[in-house]
This record gives structure tokens, C-alpha cells and sequence, in this order.
């Protein structure tokens, strides 16, 4: 049996947590800077989000999991296909069937923009007190599991 929290406290980290999600990709856009090339529409940058956390997705999948239309997913991921961030593989029990998943370019990309997201977090983990900081920093696995428990749907 699951133990009873206090509802103020987990709210107001589930606010707190929000407002971090919500702020790191707008100081540091992870698709942003693709070379040469023009930023990603909201709903590609929500189709490649979705496919470097789960990858080999179908576009119905994908659709399904973020709340699209089936034609504007399919419109996203041909986009991303043309610009070399996705693929196509065909699924091994059902060659109807097209799996998606970013490519190497895509994943570079993604890494080379975690590393600004942690050298803007690292900034600013220097300027708050050092017991804060190391505060935030003790709570990274304990956090990581929550985001797993949570992409779990428990």
C-alpha cells in the first residue's frame, strides 16, 4: 500500500517541476539549431520528443500518445524525414507497418543540446546557496525515478 504524502508538498513540487520543464527548452531549444535549416514546427518538436524518449513508434502510435490527428502527425514525420532526423524502418512482424526513429544526426543534435542544458543548469546552480545546490543535485536519481514511475502511468 502506497504511503500517504502531504497533498501541499507534492503539489508544489509538481508546480516546481512544470515551471523547470517548461523553462529549460525555452532558454536552450534542443531542435532549435539545426544547421542550415528552419526551426521545427511545435508539433515535429513534439514528435521528436516523443520518439527519442520511445522510439520505433508507428505514426499511429505517435498520434495516439500526443493527442494528434493521424494526418498531422504523418505531415510531421514526413517533414522530419526530409530534414534527416527520423527514419523509417519497416516493423519485422508487420512490413505494413513503418517504425519511426531519430537518426544519428537527430540523436548529435539532442546531445549537444543536453550538454548546453547542463551547462545553463550548472550556472545557475552556482549562484544559489551551496546547500540549495547540492540539495537539487542529491535529487537527481530520486527525480529520475519519478520521471520513469510517471512515463510507467503509475
Amino acid at each position: 500500500m502506497a504511503r500517504q504524502l502531504p497533498a501541499g508538498k507534492s503539489r508544489d513540487l509538481a508546480v516546481v517541476l512544470h515551471d523547470i520543464a517548461w523553462l529549460l527548452p525555452r532558454k536552450i531549444d534542443p531542435w532549435a539549431e539545426i544547421e542550415g535549416e528552419e526551426q521545427l514546427s511545435p508539433t515535429e518538436l513534439e514528435v521528436m520528443r516523443m520518439l527519442v524518449r520511445a522510439p520505433d513508434l508507428s505514426v499511429g502510435e505517435v498520434a495516439r500518445e500526443l493527442g494528434l490527428q493521424p494526418s498531422n502527425a504523418s505531415a510531421a514525420v514526413r517533414g522530419l524525414v526530409a530534414r534527416g532526423l527520423l527514419e523509417r524502418r519497416r516493423d519485422g512482424r508487420d512490413g505494413r507497418i513503418s517504425r519511426l526513429a531519430p537518426t544519428t544526426k537527430a540523436q548529435a543534435i539532442r546531445r549537444r543540446r543536453e550538454g548546453a542544458w547542463g551547462e545553463l543548469l550548472r550556472t545557475h546552480l552556482a549562484r544559489m546557496p551551496p546547500e540549495d545546490a547540492a540539495a537539487v543535485l542529491a535529487a537527481t536519481d530520486s527525480l529520475g525515478a519519478l520521471a520513469v514511475a510517471l512515463a510507467g502511468g503509475s
